[in-house]
């Protein structure tokens, strides 16, 4: 494998990956992933004061990184340029909250019915938007007073995984991360629920990079005892899974822990790249029941990034009577935390406006994607109902308990 911190020297200034940047496309005054990236990390490595505020509004899509022909890890340079970035205060004590959900998720859903109620009433989201630069334009996410814990996994099955929710399953829609279960239990797989961490992506996003080390930690502890008695790492979520396998296997660290990253790394799999495995092996259920459905399908950028094609097209075409397709649209632009503040808003729904055009035009009966941001920012910006693909594919199974 090269050496990334090397990969800077690949760059030849084709342009390559600013044609791919979302926020470019729409935003000109933005400075573009080469300009962030690669230009600006010899200024940081030589120490040259530069203008980094646009660090701010890199996405995290990494669409750079695939789009480059030369390898540049134009991605990476830019979140250890977030990470040197200074910040005003009320942006740091935003930033710093938006970087840690799991410990946001414990704090609401121990109490949500209230919390809910009072973060969305019209004075008191109008005071935290004031306080936290979060965009009143946006409902906030209605976190469950029943969130999926290490209680919820089931001890029957030949196969073991262990399935890591993310934030967004666990806390905000803990139904659709019962039914990843459910699925996993219907073919064979006894399953055991990580422990409530994040993957560290948030944290990564806003230039946190000590909390990302920190959720490294967490879920190296949590997650190597069933590593080492052969269990698989099974996510559900896209940015998890980008995580989990890209991010752990080029930590800027060596050591016990850098060591621990690659094996959750080299072991994690996403839910539809494992039931695909499933149905070209011949050993995934396919007793399906039909169903009249009309979906529209949006992939995450996280999604293509993994490299994995599109797996959840496959398994629901299997289903008699779906009719599934594509969205040949960009990124929905919601990229987790980013459109949710101030400055982003706009952009984000300027990102995600042929996206939104599509769905439209195309009339489905429901939209799928495997992100929660994306499920929102579609739901924002189309009025209809999205859903995570296993949801479906799950209530094609007769016989369900």
């Amino acid at each position: 494998m090269q050496n990334r911190n090397l990969a800077l020297d690949n760059c030849v200034k084709c342009s390559d990956c600013n044609a791919a940047c979302p926020v470019l496309k729409v935003y000109p005054a933005f400075a573009g992933p080469k300009g962030l990236g690669p230009d600006m990390e010899r200024f940081r490595r030589e120490g040259v004061e530069s203008d980094s505020q646009w660090l701010e509004y890199c996405m995290g899509c990494h669409r750079c990184d695939l789009a480059c022909p030369h390898a540049v890890n134009v991605s990476e340079l830019i979140s250890r340029g977030k990470a040197q970035h200074k910040k005003t205060c009320r942006v740091a004590l935003r930033d710093h909250l938006l970087a840690r959900p799991s410990l946001v998720g414990k704090l609401r859903s121990s109490t949500a019915a209230l919390t809910n109620a009072v973060m969305n009433f019209g004075p008191s989201h109008q005071a935290m938007s004031s306080l936290l630069e979060i965009t009143p334009q946006r409902r906030l996410p209605r976190y469950s007073g029943r969130p999926l814990r290490a209680g919820d996994g089931v001890d029957e099955g030949t196969r073991k995984a262990v399935f890591f929710p993310g934030c967004f399953l666990r806390d905000i829609a803990p139904e659709a991360g019962r039914r990843v279960i459910e699925l996993l239990r219907l073919n064979g797989f006894a399953v055991e629920v990580a422990p409530d961490s994040c993957c560290g992506t948030p944290a990564a996003a806003n230039g946190d990079a000590a909390e990302m080390m920190n959720c490294v930690r967490q879920n190296a502890v949590a997650m190597g005892p069933a590593l080492d008695a052969g269990a698989c790492i099974v996510t559900a979520c896209t940015s998890c899974g980008y995580a989990l396998k890209a991010d752990y296997a080029h930590l800027p660290t060596n050591g016990a822990l850098a060591a621990s990253a690659r094996k959750i790394a080299g072991n994690t799999y996403d839910l539809g790249e494992l039931l695909v495995g499933l149905l070209d092996a011949g050993e995934l259920r396919t007793d399906f029941r039909p169903m009249a459905k009309k979906l529209a399908y949006h992939a995450p950028c996280h999604l293509k990034s993994q490299g994995i094609g599109r797996p959840w097209l496959r398994l629901l075409r299997a289903v008699p009577g779906v009719e599934i397709e594509e969205m040949k649209a960009d990124c929905c632009g919601m990229a987790g935390t980013y459109g949710f503040k101030n400055e982003k808003y706009q952009i984000s729904l300027d990102i995600g406006r042929e996206l939104f055009e599509r769905i439209k035009e195309y009339q489905p009966d429901a939209v799928v994607t495997e992100c929660g941001s994306c499920q929102m920012q579609i739901e924002h910006g189309t009025g209809l109902k999205a859903l995570h693909p296993a949801e479906v594919f799950y209530a094609a199974y007769p016989n369900r308990h």
